[in-house]
């Protein structure tokens, strides 16, 4: 076993959290070092390539880029100026009784719903923008959120925060009361198009999810970009900027143990190689972690698992087309009138790659990623004969949607489908369960009950999309700039 490399700083995984935190980290004047178990960067958005074709394996849309939101914050910290495409319209969908066109631009949209749907949906709409603005303004500026010390909890308390105990309930209360309260419930088309937006957002719908975190998900394509040459490009500027302060990132290192030894935490990876530092920022999966840690850490993380005891994993297809695929937005939802088999949501979300970026394939071919949501429970115990049967029938499926569905892509031109379960996911990333969705919002377990980013342990803090704020880029990047902030002071 070879000896022990050291640092200022360990980062566990190279998702977006870890990669941000390390670069904030890195900026400041710490040597840092990533330790990824997977070959590539990226996380749950990263990406494999077939040939010349690039494919997406996850999370495909970036938002909360501008100055006051995560994302937006950490690039102009860094100096980093991403490739993005701002989406005009946000998002295309596609209901079974026909199209909406989700604009970007916020009056369009709120004239479009008003022509489109019942009830006072310009009040509606109008105070989902506000909760978003308010939100952002809050969260942005209280890294202290949730509170864990004394400190944490003199900041909370202080004065200037009255301002937000008006939006409280919106923690409490589902956005379902919210759509009652404004009459915009009475629609079944409305209310599918809600709960299909709230799912990919806030991985719940409108009955349980609270109501403010639901407003950031029902709004969010209003900044919807597309990342030209894939979701990992953005991921590989946050490499290079930790590179150029001095950091490492290295790969193919799966972490077996995280051990506290006076002040110094010790961490194992299965290729013997060995890391000590005063300070572990772990991205790991909060149902990955109890297994690498003993004694008072393993409790903790075992008694938040069991609290926040499901997530929900994916079945993603990657379809290589041989031509051009024209749509009005890269992102396009496809609502169905049941859910596909092994599956448990009635949509797909597309991401269908515009004409014009020639990084992820050549000039007059296409990739497309489309995902829908799905559980461990039924892919688990199941044997390699059945997963290969579901396998083939899911990929008939898919070919299905798109002939019936999906006219923009010429069922002549698909030169290959391939799809991801649960089990895939499980196998690649070593997430537990092959969760990917991150901990669900819920009015049983509000905003602020999520685990937070620093742990009782000091030096060892808890990042990503099983970590306040939760699940998306834009959270997770937010949850690496409050630890960053809580490490540096």
């Amino acid at each position: 076993m070879s000896e022990h490399n050291t640092c200022d700083v360990l980062v566990l995984g190279a998702g977006y959290a870890g990669l941000a935190a390390a670069a904030l980290l890195a900026k400041e004047g710490y040597q840092c070092t990533v330790l990824e178990a997977h070959d590539t960067i990226g996380g749950c958005a990263s990406f494999f390539r077939d040939g010349r074709y690039t494919f997406d394996v996850g999370a495909t849309t970036f938002s909360g880029v501008q100055a006051h939101q995560p994302a937006g914050m950490v690039f102009a910290e860094l100096g980093i100026e991403p490739a993005l495409e701002r989406q005009e319209p946000g998002m295309i969908i596609r209901l079974t009784s026909g199209d909406v066109i989700r604009d970007a631009n916020k009056d369009q949209w709120i004239d479009r719903a008003e022509e489109l749907f019942p009830g006072r949906q310009r009040a509606f709409w109008q105070r989902l923008y506000q909760l978003e603005d308010r939100v952002w303004e809050l969260i942005a500026k209280r890294p202290y959120l949730p509170p864990v010390s004394a400190r944490d909890w003199s900041q909370f308390l202080h004065p200037r925060n009255l301002s937000a105990v008006p939006l409280i309930p919106g923690l409490l209360r589902p956005m379902a009361s919210l759509m009652s309260r404004y009459g915009v419930d009475t629609d079944p088309r409305f209310c599918a198009l809600v709960n299909e937006l709230l799912l990919i957002s806030t991985q719940n719908t409108a009955q349980s999810a609270p109501y403010l975190p639901a407003a950031l998900g029902l709004t969010y394509p209003s900044e919807t970009y597309y990342p030209i040459g894939g979701m990992v490009r953005p991921a590989i500027l946050l490499m290079r900027s930790i590179q150029n302060a001095g950091g490492a990132i290295k790969t193919r290192r799966r972490v077996e143990s995280i051990v506290k030894q006076g002040s110094q935490w010790l961490i194992s990876c299965s290729n013997g190689e060995r890391y000590r530092a005063p300070i572990v920022v772990s991205s790991i999966p909060l149902w990955n972690l109890g297994a690498l840690t003993e004694g008072r850490i393993r409790s903790w993380a075992e008694r938040y698992a069991e609290k926040f005891d499901s997530s929900w994993s994916a079945i993603t297809w990657y379809v290589r087309v041989e031509s051009d695929v024209h749509c009005p937005s890269a992102y396009l939802q496809v609502h169905l009138e049941a859910p596909l088999p092994w599956t448990h949501s009635t949509s797909l979300f597309c991401t269908i790659k515009p004409p014009h970026d020639h990084q992820k394939s050549p000039a007059g071919t296409s990739t497309i990623t489309i995902s829908t949501h799905a559980r461990w429970a039924d892919w688990k115990s199941i044997s390699a004969e059945e997963s290969s049967r579901r396998r083939t029938a899911l990929i008939e499926a898919v070919r299905h949607v798109i002939r019936e569905r999906i006219p923009e892509i010429s069922m002549a031109s698909i030169a290959s489908i391939d799809v991801g379960t649960p089990y895939t996911w499980q196998h690649y990333t070593g997430r537990f369960g092959g969760y990917v969705g991150g901990i669900p919002h819920h009015i049983r377990r509000p905003l602020l009950m999520l685990p937070p980013n620093q742990t009782p342990f000091p030096g060892l803090y808890h990042i990503g999309d099983s970590a306040f704020p939760g699940q998306g880029t834009p959270a997770v990047m937010l949850g690496a700039w409050n630890t960053v902030a809580r490490i540096v002071g």
